[in-house]
């Protein structure tokens, strides 16, 4: 956790297009990604973290977005797909001690929210 302000946005839209967001950045506690005809990729492996618990909404309808989170922390996914998926396979109940905690709150209609750990992501290359 950092003492530092975030350094992204709240929003980020990809709309008949694409987001991607990756490396060294802070992430803020709340954030929204929309994915609508397009896709986004938002990746935590190296970002820093403005509080201890970070809420991610992330909606995709007719495109995909793909979140890459840290291997060593705590991370709940929710949500449902209408004719879409929300991937749940990542969500992990316990992280190291003092690590911060991410909950993902996905929706997804004709697209996808999937959820990948570092570790997955590395082996799939994406």
């Amino acid at each position: 956790m950092v003492d530092r302000p975030p350094t992204s946005r709240r929003f980020v839209p990809g709309i008949f297009g694409g987001f991607e967001r990756r490396g060294e950045w802070v992430v803020p506690s709340r954030m929204t990604l929309w994915s609508m005809w397009g896709g986004g990729r938002l990746d935590l492996t190296e970002a820093r973290f403005s509080s201890q618990e970070t809420e991610i909404r992330a909606v995709s309808l007719w495109g995909g977005t793909r979140v890459v989170v840290p291997d060593d922390i705590e991370v709940e996914v929710k949500g449902f797909g209408l004719f879409g998926v929300v991937d749940k396979r990542a969500a992990r109940r316990i992280g190291k001690a003092g690590t911060p905690r991410v909950v993902i709150k996905g929706f997804a209609m004709f697209g996808a929210v999937v959820t990948r750990t570092q570790q997955i992501a590395r082996l799939l290359k994406g």
